[in-house]
């Protein structure tokens, strides 16, 4: 009976340890599918004619791992093709760090198309989702205004929710329509009709 007992036991943990290396297996994927949608991304936003072409774009992470694979694939790309890299965090206040940003193109507004391409900067503004919500459509309007004729920088647009980068870019009564692609890949996009939210 103890033979027994102790059998069971046995074959309780035994069936206890597949169930719980079944459930923690496909985990080890993880990371693979996350850097190889990362690789995806760089390779979609530095492309061939980069930095020649300016392209800006918008990318939305589901959450701080995606964002950091994804966007050290990204900064990687951009340096092997000459190009340095600097983050802006919106999220602690992003009106007032986007005013802040606005005002950079000054600098370089007059020299237009001769600026070589060896001295741009790819400009990551973090947390851009962030602005997408009433009455804080005046800082995006500022932020167009010198954005729209600036050549010295690169522009990348990254927030959490698709959603909202989708309407800031895609709404025809907002003041960023049609300044940024989407660069998104389909995972980590919301299953949510966007041509809702244009309405």
């Amino acid at each position: 009976m103890i033979k027994a007992c102790l059998e069971g036991t046995q074959a309780s943990w035994l069936l206890h340890g597949t169930a719980t290396v079944a459930k923690m297996a496909p985990r080890s994927d993880l990371q693979p599918n996350l850097e190889a949608l990362a690789n995806q991304v760089a390779e979609t936003f530095v492309h061939r004619l980069f930095p020649n072409y300016r392209d800006p774009s918008f990318l939305a992470c589901p959450d701080e791992e995606s964002a950091a694979i994804a966007l050290g694939a990204i900064t990687r790309a951009a340096k092997s093709k000459g190009v340095n890299s600097e983050v802006i965090d919106l999220r602690p206040a992003p009106a007032a760090v986007l005013d802040a940003v606005t005002a950079r193109p000054d600098d370089f507004y007059f020299l237009r198309r001769s600026v070589a391409p060896r001295r741009r900067l790819l400009l990551v503004l973090q947390g851009f989702d962030c602005l997408e919500r009433r009455n804080r459509d005046e800082p995006t309007y500022q932020f167009r205004s010198k954005f729209q004729f600036d050549v010295q920088y690169l522009w990348l647009f990254v927030g959490r929710d698709w959603r909202r980068l989708w309407r800031m870019f895609h709404n025809p009564r907002l003041p960023l329509y049609r300044a940024a692609r989407d660069i998104t890949p389909e995972p980590w996009r919301d299953r949510s009709d966007p041509q809702s939210l244009a309405r």
